[in-house]
Parts: structure tokens; sequence; C-alpha cells
């Protein structure tokens, strides 16, 4: 309709320019009898009239304030979810080995090779090692969490070992014999007499009496 419309308003327009300015060339061709001003009449009224219904027919393009409305609308919007858009935390994780020193315990041990009220450090007690892993994770760069993740004694402690002594000297049992060697044991009949025992009597180890007599040399004979 409206290419109709405007072929009309062409057409009019076109014989109103015809007529205005070769009157009796129009006239001729149309075989209509029009003065230059029913021309104008003529054909400028129909131009504006097929002007006017091509006006009223035409769709109306959306204003400019609705496009700019919309517009408007679709950046708030865009900037209302920038806004609750949370920024993305980069997390990371580090392990961190420390160690830590496990101490030794201690016994003792008693042997007959020591005195009695004596002892020694047979075994010199050595500290163990204890190795501990632990994850920290970060929050953009903040730490945020600490796990532990591996706990083991990587190095065993060695026991400290003390020996005590046991041993007591038995007690040198009271002799009845009478005199004594110089080494302190009991004369036996038949040993040899000191020249300061020369015929003095005594007792011999096993009680028996004894004495000292000059018998192929001085000797202890039993009395």
């Amino acid at each position: 309709m409206d290419v109709l419309f405007s072929f009309l308003f062409l057409a009019a327009a076109a014989g109103l320019i015809w007529g205005l300015i070769a009157p009796r060339s129009l006239a001729k061709h149309s075989r209509m009898n029009l003065a230059r001003k029913q021309i104008g009449l003529v054909f400028g009224g129909l131009a504006i009239v097929f002007l006017v219904v091509i006006g009223i027919t035409t769709p109306k393009q959306p204003t400019n304030l609705a496009a700019i409305s919309a517009t408007g609308a679709h950046s708030s919007s865009k900037q209302t979810i920038q806004k609750s858009v949370k920024p993305v935390a980069t997390i990371t994780t580090k392990t961190v080995t420390q160690t830590k020193a496990v101490p030794f315990t201690s016994t003792t041990v008693q042997s007959a090779s020591l005195a009695k009220g004596t002892s020694k450090v047979t075994t010199l007690g050595v500290n163990g090692v204890e190795t501990l892993t632990y994850q920290y994770t970060y929050s953009n760069g903040k730490q945020t969490a600490q796990k532990l993740i591996s706990d083991v004694v990587t190095t065993q402690p060695v026991t400290q070992v003390t020996t005590v002594g046991t041993y007591v000297t038995p007690a040198t049992p009271a002799s009845s014999c009478y005199p004594l060697t110089n080494g302190g044991n009991c004369y036996e009949p038949g040993e040899y007499c000191r020249t300061s025992d020369y015929g003095s009597s005594g007792v011999a180890g096993d009680g028996e009496a004894i004495t000292c007599r000059d018998n192929n040399g001085w000797r202890w004979e039993p009395s």
C-alpha cells in the first residue's frame, strides 16, 4: 500500500511540474484543456493528499527515548550483575617439614664385675628424631588452614644403660692358727720355720699342735 501511494505521489508531482513548465504539452497528451493555475491546483492537491496518506499509513518507528531507556536499563542490569558476582579466591597449598627431638630413656643393669656401691654408664643415651609434615592452605595469600599429614620417628632414640656393681669381697674367716706366715696364712706340719720361731709352739691350719724343731732343718713338727 505504501508503494502505491508513493507512486501516485510521484505521478502527481511529475504532473504538477510538467503542467507548470509546459501546460500545452500536458493538455495535448492528457486531453485535458486546463490552464496553468488549474493544473497547479489539481496536481498540487493530489500530491499533498498522497503525501498525507503516505504519512498516515507508514508504520511508526520507536522513538530514540525508548532506545535510550532500553540501553540504560541494560547498562544498569549489567552493573547489578557485576556487583553481585564475587571475585574467585586463589587457593594455594604449601608443605612444610619440621623435626623435633625424641628424648631417650634410661635403664640400669646389675653386674658382679663391679664392686657393690659403684656404677658406670656403659651405653650413652642419644635422643631420636621425629619428623612432622604439615600442609598449609592459603586463600589469596592468607593462611586459612593447617593439617598434619605425616608424623614419623625417623631416628630411634638410644637407651642409656647404667651398670650397677654387685660384687662383695668375701670376709676373711677368723683363723685359730698361729703363728701366721709372712703372707698371713697358717703353717702346716713339715713347713720350714722362721728364725724368730725356733723352739716355739703353735697350732697348724688343721688345728694340730705344732712345734718348731731342728729336724734336718728347722721345721714345724707335730708336738
